[in-house]
C-alpha cells in the first residue's frame, strides 16, 4: 500500500548542471603543468589502472577519493592504500577509479564516495562481511564497465549510483506513489544482510532482460519496465530523494515481483509485472499479465484490471526463505500454528520477544504486516479506514519497551513507538496487502 497523497506528473526537470572540474584528471593536471584530458582513457574491467597516452611518470599520495592513495609508475596510475584506511581490496579500488571516471558532477562524486566509505563501515560495525563488501563492489563496476545490455550505459551509471546509496543505506528504500510496500520492505531486508545477492541480479537482469533465482528458476523480465521512468518528480535523481521511489527500487521492485509472480501457486497461476510508462495521477502504471497467453489480470470473474502486484504475506515469506533461508523473518497478527514462513503474534508480549530473537540471530529487519491507515503511522489517511500495508521493524528497546520502524513511505513516517501501541496496528495473516 502506498501512502495517502496526492502526486502529479512531474514537469521535464531541468538537467543538473555538471561539474567543469574533473578531480583526477584536475589534479593530474596541477602536477603534469595543465596536460589535457584527453590524455586519459579508462582500463579494462577488471585492471587497477587508468593508462595516460604518454610517457609522462606520476608519483603522488592522493586521498580524495575515498582515502585511497593513487601512486604512478612508468605511465600508470595504479591505486594502493592508506595506512589509516581500511585495508582495500581491489574491488573497491577499480570500483572508486571508475566512479571517479565516469561520474562527471562533483556533487554526485562525492556522494557516491560518501556511500562507498559507509557502505563499508558497516562490514567494520558487523553488519555485513568483507565478502559482501569485494562481491557488491564488483557487481556495481560492471554496472559501470559492461557493454550492451538491455538497458544503456547512461541509465546503468544511474542505477549504480542509487544502489550504492541503497547498499549503503538499507532503510532508505522507499516505494513512493507504488503499490510495492511488500517488495520494498523485502528488498530493505536484502540490502542489509544479503547486498551482494540485490547487485548482481540487477547486473544480470539489466544485461540479459532476465533473472535467476536464488533457487535457479528463471525470471522472465520486461525490458520496458527496467527503464528509468522518471514521469514523477525526483524518480530518475543520482542522489535518491526522500519518500520517492528511485530508480535502483524501481528496477528492484521489478526483479522481486516477478521472481514471486511467475510461480504457480494456489493463489495464483504465473504472471509477469510491468511498469508502463504512460501514467495519469490516479494510474501507477503497474499491470499484471498471465504468462499462458498475455492477457491482462483481472479480479476472479469480473471485467476490472489489477493495478499492483497483489502479493500476500505467504508470497512474501516465501521469498524471503528463498532469499535468506529463513523461515520467520514475517510477523502478522492471529493465533493459530506458524506456518508457510510467518509468525503468528497473539500479544504485544510474543511480539518483543520476537524482535528480541531475531537480533539475537541477526535477522532483522522483519516485515510486519499493518494497518497503514492508523494514525500512527502519519500517513494522512481519513479516520477509521483500513490499508494494508507491510514495513520493517529494526530494532526493540527491552528498556523503554519501544519498537524501532522503518517505513517505506521515507524518513518522515519513520517512527518510534511503545510496542503496545504497535501491536494494536497489526493485521491478521488472511488480510492481502499491495
Amino acid at each position: 500500500m502506498q501512502k495517502h497523497f496526492d502526486s502529479a506528473i512531474s514537469q521535464p526537470q531541468e538537467e543538473t548542471k555538471q561539474s567543469s572540474k574533473f578531480d583526477i584528471v584536475s589534479l593530474y593536471s596541477d602536477l603534469n603543468q595543465g596536460q589535457k584530458k584527453d590524455q586519459w582513457q579508462s582500463s579494462s574491467d577488471n585492471a587497477r589502472a587508468a593508462k595516460l597516452t604518454d610517457s609522462s611518470k606520476l608519483d603522488f599520495n592522493f586521498d580524495n577519493f575515498y582515502g585511497s592513495a593513487f601512486t604512478g609508475k612508468d605511465n600508470t596510475l595504479t591505486i594502493t592504500t592508506d595506512r589509516n584506511q581500511p585495508k582495500a581490496t581491489d574491488s573497491r579500488d577499480n570500483l572508486a577509479l571508475d566512479a571517479a571516471l565516469k561520474i562527471t558532477n562533483s556533487n554526485e562524486q562525492a556522494a557516491f564516495r560518501a556511500d562507498m566509505k559507509t557502505f563499508e563501515e558497516r562490514q567494520k560495525k558487523g553488519e555485513i562481511s568483507a565478502d559482501e563488501v569485494s562481491k557488491t563492489f564488483k557487481s556495481v563496476d560492471q554496472l559501470l564497465n559492461s557493454e550492451g545490455g538491455k538497458v544503456g550505459a547512461k541509465d546503468r551509471l544511474l542505477l549504480a549510483q542509487n544502489f550504492m546509496h541503497l547498499a549503503a543505506h538499507p532503510s532508505e528504500s522507499d516505494q513512493g506513489i507504488y503499490d510495492t510496500c511488500n517488495v520494498t520492505a523485502l528488498q530493505e531486508k536484502l540490502l542489509t544482510s544479503h547486498p551482494s545477492q540485490l547487485a548482481a541480479a540487477i547486473v544480470e537482469s539489466t544485461l540479459t532482460g532476465s533473472y535467476t533465482a536464488p533457487d535457479g528458476k528463471l525470471i522472465k523480465l520486461d525490458t520496458a519496465s527496467m527503464q528509468p521512468i522518471g514521469n514523477f518528480a525526483g524518480e530518475a535523481e543520482a542522489i535518491p530523494v526522500d519518500g520517492v521511489r528511485c530508480y535502483g527500487t524501481q528496477v528492484l521492485n521489478h526483479i522481486l515481483v516477478n521472481e514471486i509472480t511467475q510461480r504457480v501457486t494456489d493463489e495464483h497461476n504465473s504472471m509477469l509485472y510491468t511498469q508502463k510508462h504512460e501514467r495519469s495521477a490516479d494510474d501507477r502504471g503497474e499491470r499484471l499479465y498471465s504468462m499462458r497467453d498475455g492477457s491482462e489480470m483481472t479480479f476472479g470473474d469480473s471485467e476490472k484490471a489489477i493495478r499492483s502486484p497483489g502479493l500476500t504475506s505467504k508470497d512474501i515469506a516465501g521469498a524471503i526463505k528463498r532469499h535468506t533461508g529463513e523461515d520467520s523473518s514475517i510477523l502478522v497478527k492471529g493465533t493459530k500454528a506458524d506456518a508457510d514462513g510467518r509468525v503468528q503474534i497473539e500479544s504485544s508480549e510474543e511480539l518483543a520477544k520476537a524482535i528480541e530473537q531475531a537480533k539475537k540471530e541477526k535477522r532483522t529487519p522483519l516485515l510486519v504486516e499493518v494497518n497503514g491507515a492508523d494514525p500512527i503511522f502519519k500517513g494522512g489517511f481519513p479516520d477509521g479506514q483500513h490499508a494494508s500495508h507491510v514495513l520493517s521493524v529494526r530494532d526493540y528497546d527491552a528498556k523503554t519497551k519501544t519498537v524501532s520502524v522503518s517505513n517505506q513511505w521515507g524518513k518522515d513516517n519513520d517512527i518510534q513507538t511503545g510496542v503496545d501501541a504497535f501491536y494494536k496496528t497489526m493485521i491478521n495473516a488472511l488480510d492481502k496487502n499491495t
